[in-house]
């Protein structure tokens, strides 16, 4: 639905570029995601330490896959093609549930972390971390424990507003992608019909030609 204040065309762009032209737009916020997604790859293992590397080496491995992804998209904004355009659309789907399940992973190990046992613990085990990349620290363990908190949650509150700029780009990319793909096969549709009636206009013009033809071939028979 279009809107009627001309602040926003429909979902296909971005608010934050209501006075740019489509395209132009869709340009500029794949350059902004292309940043928030490199910076969302490492909220996604901000405890990578407590969980393990593999979350780490498959972290990478989506981070990397949405990036090219993205800068595919946005060489094909310039070369208009379909093929090019459509597939950011499931790759970034993918990539939102992933950095979901990241998120409310972290989130949930933040919640409960104080109820773990201490080997289990994440402030614990991150509080040792910096006690031993820090020895000569003069903070107390409480006041350690206290700064790691403030750190994980400051970055869990990013991580929210990272996936709500995403899935809002999903949107109106999808839709963007959507109205282009519309058009492409109207174009097609209107030369399918165009060429359809120029070749129905051809074989009548054939037909009087070929009747004039049998007509004046008839007559000079006659004669």
């Amino acid at each position: 639905m279009n809107s009627e204040n001309g602040c926003i065309k429909g979902n296909e762009k971005c608010i934050c570029f209501f006075f740019l032209p489509d395209k132009y737009a869709e340009v500029i916020a794949t350059l902004f995601m292309i940043g928030i997604c490199a910076g969302t790859h490492f909220l996604n293992i901000m405890i990578h330490e407590d969980i393990g590397a593999f979350l780490y080496t498959v972290s990478y491995i989506f981070d990397s896959i949405v990036l090219v992804s993205l800068v595919v998209f946005f060489v094909g904004l310039f070369w208009q093609k379909s093929l090019l355009l459509k597939q950011v659309t499931i790759v970034f789907a993918i990539y939102i549930f992933f950095s979901l399940s990241c998120f409310c992973c972290n989130f949930i190990t933040l919640i409960f972390g104080d109820y773990y046992r201490e080997s289990y613990n994440l402030f614990v085990i991150y509080k040792d971390f910096y006690i031993e990349k820090n020895p000569n620290t003069i903070l107390e363990e409480d006041e350690i424990k206290r700064n790691i908190k403030i750190k994980f949650y400051l970055e869990a509150i990013a991580h929210m507003f990272s996936l709500g700029f995403m899935i809002y780009y999903y949107v109106t990319t999808s839709s963007y992608v959507e109205k282009l793909t519309e058009s492409d096969e109207e174009f097609g549709r209107k030369l399918i019909e165009r060429s359809s009636i120029k070749c129905g206009g051809n074989y009548g013009n054939n037909g009087k030609n070929n009747g004039t033809f049998i007509s004046s071939y008839k007559n000079s028979s006659v004669i």
